[in-house]
């Protein structure tokens, strides 16, 4: 782990209650010793060859960074980065799933078993919600308490997480709590900054510095003057330019342009989100590791919509709140909607269920919304592949297809609710909690016909 990530303390606090969550795994590769690894949900521990990994595996079949484990809401999630010779879990290669204890897989040629997770105590925020984010797990519990720690700390922050997590509803909430929540909050997207225009954006000019300077600007840094400047995208920004922002960064002064020997301090606080491991990107030499460094004095990761599938419901009830309170009619999840929601991976996490949930409610009736009526931003889901195994798109069909054939069909091949979960990437409770939605699951444990 860099030293610059910041480490969530598993010492609860006597203001905020405690918590358990995964927090250590025992790993065997090969017929090696036992390895204690120490997970924390601010970043994945990384495996591979190469000393870039955070537990190296000196042997060639395996890629330099070849797959994460990660502490998530129900277990530990797998993730392949990538690898050359792929990740695999009994005959299958995943690209991500759930792991319980006693697993097995293979990155390349070398065997690995999750021998045991022992549960730590964190601290949590006793709400739901904090700032313009929600959530009940603990995952998203445990990063209001270290974001209400940034907020009232001086420190620059980097805040990381996949597409559609909400990096930037979480930088404005730190902005909000924070002492400078009067000042101004100032977004530079780093992804839409052309390069001919870059310093007289990010520095301000004087008139006449240039032909078309008809008058004096300040730049983002002098417009963020006593509040907060959002760097979005920062792994966009162009190698020309890193060098410029690293030394801002370090002095807090800018100068504006021709006006060379007019020094101006700055008083900002900085708060940088990427949608990408910046780790990586800086051992692709993509980004430079000064700015990295300079940048992430604390680093907090939002987790995937997966990792806190408990919390998939109530985002959704709470933007059919969200309409019933613009005068659209109240609205409901049919039990069909919420399998095939429970079953889908979600890759544009809360956005894409924002989206999906406020689509399908102009699509329903009866002011009932059921699987026929949701349609997914992205078909990377074995939901989304057997509705194309049948003749009709139609979910009266499709509903048959995903949940009362596919359902039986894992566990008859499985045997067991263990080997199921395995197979569909989802803990057994989550996997029997479909079934009982959908009157599959008997008093008896059995799947019934």
């Amino acid at each position: 782990m860099s030293p610059s990530e910041h480490t969530n303390s598993t010492v609860p606090s006597r203001t905020h209650p405690a918590a358990r969550r995964p927090g250590r795994l025992r790993v065997r590769v090969d017929a090696g010793p036992v390895i204690d690894v120490a997970l924390d949900t601010s970043a994945a521990v990384t495996f591979g060859r190469s000393r870039a990994a955070q537990v190296v595996i000196s042997d060639q079949s395996v890629s330099k960074v070849h797959f994460s484990l990660r502490a998530v809401d129900g277990g530990v999630e797998l993730e392949d980065l990538g690898s050359k010779n792929g990740t695999w879990v009994g005959e299958r290669r995943v690209r991500r799933m759930t792991l319980l204890p006693g697993d097995r897989l293979w990155a390349g040629e070398v065997c690995l078993q999750l021998i045991d997770v022992d549960h730590v105590d964190v601290e949590v925020a006793p709400a739901h919600e904090w700032g313009l984010l929600h959530g009940h797990s603990v995952v998203m519990r445990e990063l209001f308490a270290t974001l209400a720690k940034l907020a009232s700390a001086p420190a620059d922050v980097l805040i990381q997480g996949e597409p559609g997590t909400g990096k930037e509803l979480a930088a404005r909430s730190i902005h909000r709590a924070s002492a400078r929540s009067e000042g101004p909050f100032v977004v530079l997207d780093c992804a839409a900054l052309p390069l001919s225009l870059a310093d007289p954006l990010l520095f301000g000019f004087c008139r006449s510095a240039f032909p078309d300077a008809d008058a004096d600007r300040a730049g983002v840094f002098e417009q963020a003057n006593g509040g907060t400047l959002l760097i979005d995208d920062i792994d966009r920004l162009a190698p020309e330019l890193q060098s410029k922002l690293l030394r801002v960064l370090e002095q807090r002064r800018v100068c504006r342009l021709g006006q060379p020997d007019h020094v101006r301090d700055l008083d900002v606080r900085v708060i940088a989100i990427s949608r990408r491991d910046l780790a990586s990107e800086v051992r692709a030499k993509r980004l430079r590791e000064e700015l990295l460094l300079c940048i992430a004095h604390a680093s907090v990761r939002l987790p995937a919509l997966r990792e806190r599938d408990q919390d998939m419901f109530m985002l959704a009830q709470r933007i059919l709140s969200e309409l019933a309170a613009a005068d659209q009619p109240c609205m409901s999840l049919a039990d069909d909607a919420m399998a095939l929601m429970g079953a889908y991976d979600w890759p544009g996490n809360v956005r894409e269920l924002d989206h999906t949930i406020r689509r399908s409610a102009l699509a329903c009736r009866d002011r009932v919304i059921r699987s026929e009526d949701l349609e997914f931003g992205a078909p990377r889901s074995w939901a989304h592949k057997l509705n194309l195994d049948g003749p009709t798109r139609d979910y009266d069909t499709l509903h048959e297809a995903v949940d009362r054939l596919y359902l039986p069909r894992v566990l008859a091949e499985c045997k067991t609710i263990s080997a199921g979960a395995r197979q569909l990437g989802i803990t057994r409770d989550r996997l029997r909690g479909k079934l009982r939605a959908l009157g599959l699951w008997g008093d008896s444990e059995s799947v019934r016909p």
